[in-house]
């Protein structure tokens, strides 16, 4: 877990996705820093988000210089 804030949590980071209006919006590793209540970096914030895509939680996809995070729409019709 390196390069983790340990006051932070991969619920945390999955919540501002469930949180916002529109579930599905993508988001990029700087957005999702600014949005956690802890003082977190964009790595951090990246590697908790390649860590929910690797459980299947996020899609991601590169978008010219930067990449975005997304949480896919049916995962919200299954809860």
């Amino acid at each position: 877990m390196a390069g983790r804030n340990p006051s932070t949590s991969i619920d945390e980071v999955l919540a501002v996705f469930e949180d916002n209006p529109d579930t599905c919006e993508p988001f990029t590793a700087p957005q999702i820093a600014e949005q956690l209540a802890t003082d977190v970096h964009r790595n951090t914030a990246r590697n908790y988000l390649q860590d929910l895509e690797s459980l299947g939680e996020l899609r991601t996809k590169k978008v010219g210089a930067s990449r975005v995070w997304w949480r896919p729409c049916d995962k919200k019709s299954r809860q």
